[in-house]
């Protein structure tokens, strides 16, 4: 069952049960005044009956004045006069006002119980007049009274049903523009909009699903930017391992295959001590091609930050850059990790935050000294702070994609990072909690 029809149900429920009770209360109201009302016509009827029994003893003919006394009740509508003889049988009866009789069931809802008045009349031959209440008039009138209102009620449910259903199919229409706007989002679509009309209830959800899916198209832009510039840091990093390869290891192993075949020529000639000393040049090179390797693997994946704690992974990091630029003065403070213990995500993301700060102060910086530090603050916090004096003011290097990187390293352990320029160079800060979500630890 539709929305509209349940509250038009309900209403409709509520109506009838409201004209069901105001019915009933109506009708034990309506049999409680027919009872007085009869009452009534009996205590005037009584009154009459003894008033005329008085004035017999002074008539000519008591049997026809008794007659006639009956007969004056012709034409009442409460009461019905009837006079036997002593032998017990009717000699007259009065004849009540006739009116068109009520169902039978609705009749014995409203017949009162007033019992019958016996009169013994002052006359020879006569044992009883008798005053006989009459509720069918009074009930055929009620049962018109009824009809009418079921009428005017009935009326009134209909039209008042109309309008409900008008007014309630009115303020849901906008329900429907939900639902397919729902349906879209569900598909991915993210540009569905819905009408901001109908109900203030209906206004505001219909801002909350539009500036929903603004915000949910906005991440998803986001999301997509974010995989492109993925894509393409993957491709630099690629690129940068296959320059490393090519330019460093790619000459080692010619130097190392080139000494080879000189040992073996030189093996077949006889001259083993000029052979050794060329094997010892191929054991150099193997040896230089395995440090680049490691150098190599640590870009990749900082074993030396499980195997040995973040100062130590910190120190192959600048290790790895002084080797490259001798220039550059490097000062690091990082603390042993027992001194600062952390979550294995915290270390991490400070790890890879200080792994891109590096790269892009000594690429893209120019700098003469680069200072980083490690530490703690109360609260269970942790930081990594990294000051350059290279050149300052705003380039693409420093809103590029490692940047947007960090920002996203650091947001997943809910942490907060800063970029401030400085009269020479800027300093990235990386706040984080210490201890971190089982999900950060998982991300």
């Amino acid at each position: 069952m539709s929305l509209r029809l349940r509250v038009v149900f309900a209403i409709a429920v509520v109506l009838i049960t409201g004209a069901l009770v105001g019915t009933a209360l109506a009708g034990w109201q309506a049999r409680g005044v027919l009872r007085e009302e009869l009452v009534a016509a009996l205590a005037g009827g009584r009154q009459t009956v003894s008033g005329d029994f008085e004035a017999l003893s002074r008539s000519d003919d008591p049997a026809r004045d008794l007659t006639r006394l009956v007969r004056a009740f012709d034409g009442n509508r409460h009461l019905v006069a009837s006079l036997t003889d002593a032998d017990g049988r009717e000699v007259a009866i009065s004849h009540p006002i006739p009116a068109d009789a009520a169902p039978a069931w609705f009749a014995g809802l409203f017949r009162p119980l007033v019992p019958p008045v016996r009169l013994a009349p002052p006359v020879a031959g006569f044992s009883a007049l008798t005053l006989t209440p009459i509720y069918a008039n009074d009930v055929a009138g009620v049962w018109a009274e009824f009809i009418a209102l079921i009428g005017v009620l009935a009326g009134a449910f209909l039209l008042g049903a109309l309008l409900v259903w008008l007014t309630v199919g009115r303020a849901l229409r906008p329900l429907s523009d939900f639902s397919a706007a729902f349906l879209r989002i569900g598909s991915g679509d993210y540009g569905a909009k819905v009408r901001e009309a109908g109900p203030l209830e209906l206004v505001r959800l219909g801002r909350g699903v539009n500036d929903m899916t603004a915000r949910l198209a906005a991440m998803q832009a986001k999301t997509h930017a974010l995989e492109e510039q993925l894509r393409t840091l993957q491709d630099e990093e690629r690129a940068d391992l296959a320059r490393d390869l090519h330019d460093e290891i790619g000459p080692h192993l010619f130097a190392a295959n080139v000494d080879a075949a000189m040992a073996r020529r030189l093996i077949s000639e006889g001259k083993p001590g000029e052979a050794l000393a060329q094997v010892e040049a191929i054991s150099e090179a193997v040896a230089h091609m395995q440090r680049l390797v490691r150098d190599i693997l640590g870009r990749l994946r900082p074993t030396e930050l499980i195997e040995l704690g973040l100062a130590a992974a910190i120190d192959e990091l600048v290790a790895f850059w002084r080797a490259r630029h001798p220039a550059i003065a490097f000062k690091v403070s990082a603390p042993e990790d027992a001194a600062l213990p952390m979550s294995e995500a915290a270390r991490e993301t400070l790890y890879r935050v200080v792994q891109e700060g590096l790269n892009n102060a000594v690429r893209h910086g120019r700098p003469s000294r680069i200072e980083i530090e490690i530490g703690g603050h109360q609260g269970g916090e942790v930081f990594a702070r990294i000051s350059d004096d290279g050149a300052g003011g705003e380039t693409p290097a420093r809103t590029g994609f490692g940047l947007i990187g960090m920002r996203e390293r650091v947001a997943a352990v809910r942490g907060r990072l800063t970029i401030t320029p400085g009269a020479e160079g800027w300093t990235i800060l990386a706040r984080l909690p210490a201890e971190t979500t089982p999900e950060a630890d998982a991300a």
